[in-house]
């Protein structure tokens, strides 16, 4: 019995690496690399611009199909390139009415991404809390971090010990506005490098928003009034020199909101469906227009609003991926299943499945007749070879190769 068991533990195993190994050395084979575009938005001629790769040229088009060269490209996005264009002297003197200087152009230009491997990560629960008006010109990193458990604790980087007064301090001050202790999702830019402050913004056990940060050494806590109800399950919070929120928070529902500095208040994008698992967000800014794309394996959608962010134009593209391409097509039907111990939309290693679906069932069936037959010619009985049938019709491929390469030991009793 122990033999019969042995041996199971070994066909399970083989198929368990075979499923593994198999697919991915085919797919280093047979995988094309699918360049996705990039999609901006002219304040010259009010359209889309997508990126286009042939060969090693780099061409931009528009809906109409028009084509553009790189620098057609840079005179009709020109607060995009304003650096280009100043070099070269073509930056307009003023764009929709409005004159162009430099300091405006930088002030009003901005760009936020998120990418699917970023939802997951978890950072370590050490944070450095920036003196936010020390009155110095950069910021300075400080000598403690803190982290919130059951109450707001701050370790000294040298001596890994608890700054008790400061950790008093600040545990009275957030239990004065009624943090509910520990926190849940702490959210800040701790680069030090960054043009100014705004702390963090920190969601307590109750799932309310509190911001939180240093000022002349003293803690300010404010309690954001944003709904407890909103379902919070991402934030990215940087500071721009516009002021014009704090940073962007993603809710379970698939919504989308920018948190403004106005009193806290939310902005909800025009977004449709957003899959924070599978798409990559970003949003460009400038003078006139707010791009904001999510992009996906197979498609892009890009939805641009003017500064109020109502909407102004949209686009969408799709093109078949690997899948849907010929080899994807005979991976499906070659392969009844594959485990992969990586995923472009994590961050961590883990086993993902992906089932192929019914197409593979005649190849299942095939092997487990040509399987039925090798064990005939073995003289293995159906009785004992049934498993050896069953893992086959299971398993597909991977399962005729365990049973090819492990023998039933048990044919001559």
């Amino acid at each position: 019995m122990l033999i019969k068991i042995s041996r199971i533990v070994c066909l399970l195993l083989i198929v368990f690496v075979a499923s593994i190994y198999i697919p991915k050395y085919y797919w280093l084979k047979f995988e094309k690399n699918i360049r996705r575009p990039m999609v901006y938005y002219s304040p010259v001629n009010h359209e889309f611009l997508i990126s286009k790769l042939a060969g090693k040229e780099m061409f931009y088009v528009d809906r109409k199909g028009n084509k553009y060269d790189r620098d057609q490209f840079e005179n009709l996005t020109p607060l995009l390139n304003y650096r280009q264009l100043i070099s070269v002297g073509k930056l307009p003197d003023s764009l929709n009415g409005v004159a162009l200087n430099i300091e405006s152009i930088r002030l009003n230009n901005i760009m936020l991404r998120v990418t699917t491997d970023e939802i997951d990560v978890k950072p370590i629960q050490l944070f450095p809390l920036f003196e936010s008006r020390s009155g110095r010109v950069r910021l300075e990193m400080p000598d403690d971090y803190f982290r919130i458990t059951d109450r707001f604790e701050f370790l000294d980087c040298q001596t890994n010990s608890i700054n008790q007064d400061k950790t008093n301090l600040f545990t009275d001050a957030l239990s004065k506005e009624k943090f509910s202790f520990p926190a849940k999702m702490i959210s800040g830019n701790p680069n030090y490098k960054k043009p100014f402050d705004e702390g963090y913004f920190v969601l307590d056990s109750k799932n309310k928003l509190y911001h939180i940060k240093m000022v002349k050494g003293k803690p300010l806590c404010v309690f954001t009034n944003i709904p407890d109800s909103l379902d919070i399950v991402y934030m990215n919070i940087n500071e721009t020199p516009l002021r014009e929120f704090y940073g962007f928070l993603f809710t379970k529902q698939g919504e989308a909101y920018l948190i403004s500095y106005d009193n806290y208040k939310l902005i909800k994008l025009p977004l449709d469906n957003f899959d924070m698992q599978k798409e990559n967000f970003s949003v460009i800014g400038d003078m006139f227009y707010r791009t904001i794309s999510l992009t996906s394996a197979k498609s892009i959608r890009t939805i641009v609003t003017d500064r109020n962010y109502r909407v102004v134009d949209r686009y969408e593209d799709f093109w078949p991926g690997n899948y849907e391409m010929p080899a994807g097509a005979v991976a499906a039907t070659i392969f009844p299943f594959a485990l992969r111990l990586g995923d472009a939309s994590s961050s961590f290693s883990n086993f993902y499945f992906r089932f192929s679906g019914i197409q593979s069932l005649l190849i299942s069936i095939v092997l487990t007749i040509l399987t039925y037959l090798i064990l005939r010619n073995r003289k293995i009985s159906f009785k004992k070879g049934w498993f050896d049938l069953i893992i086959v019709l299971c398993t597909g491929i991977f399962g005729f190769i365990a049973v090819l390469l492990v023998k039933n030991i048990d044919n001559n009793n």
